[in-house]
């Protein structure tokens, strides 16, 4: 019984040996290249790794129910639409993903009956998809085991450093989308 018990820190502080990994490389990279900035490089390895973790923590909740994260974050957005409708594109932005892997995520939760598919009266060329009573009931009864994930990563933190968090990552966000933005016309020869 002890080697159970000496073995449960260990799972414990996975993430923590794994951050002071990255660290240490992110720091011999540095050692070696003295313009590498490190608080910010382990910082986004950190995000990196944290994103991951959260998704596969919420894979964990969900897959008792039959949904993956993409299939939960697509039910969940037409859910949270006042009239439970959506086009495909504008959940390819809002769920990260490709329009062929939104086509196959919609593809399967029609399947189950948790969507509808329908043609646009407007423009034949656009598909509408509408979430139905079972969805709805299967986001409902889904809700109270994200929420308490939510608030169970989140506790540790106080209210206020929660809300600087969400302002901090909101910035980086912005900062992120300068950044994918394509440089203005005049500055192409510049590059060249």
């Amino acid at each position: 019984m002890p080697a159970v018990n000496a073995e449960l820190p260990l799972r414990a502080n996975r993430l923590e040996l794994r951050a002071a990994e990255i660290q240490a490389a992110v720091q011999r990279t540095a050692a070696r290249c003295a313009e590498v900035a490190v608080t910010e490089t382990v910082t986004l390895r950190l995000l990196v790794m944290l994103g991951r973790e959260i998704s596969a923590l919420l894979e964990q909740t969900l897959r008792p129910h039959g949904l993956n994260d993409t299939e939960f974050r697509t039910l969940m957005m037409l859910f949270s639409q006042p009239d439970g409708v959506a086009h495909p594109g504008e959940l390819c932005a809002s769920a990260a993903q490709s329009p062929a892997n939104m086509t196959r995520v919609a593809d399967g939760l029609c399947e189950r009956g948790l969507i509808t598919r329908i043609a646009s009266e407007q423009d034949r060329r656009r598909t509408i998809l509408r979430i139905t009573p079972a969805g709805e009931a299967l986001a409902r009864e889904l809700l109270p085991h994200t929420v308490a994930l939510t608030h169970s990563l989140f506790e540790p933190l106080q209210p206020a450093d929660r809300q600087a968090l969400l302002q901090q990552l909101r910035a980086l966000a912005m900062r992120i989308d300068q950044r994918m933005q394509p440089p203005p016309i005049g500055d192409l020869a510049a590059l060249r």
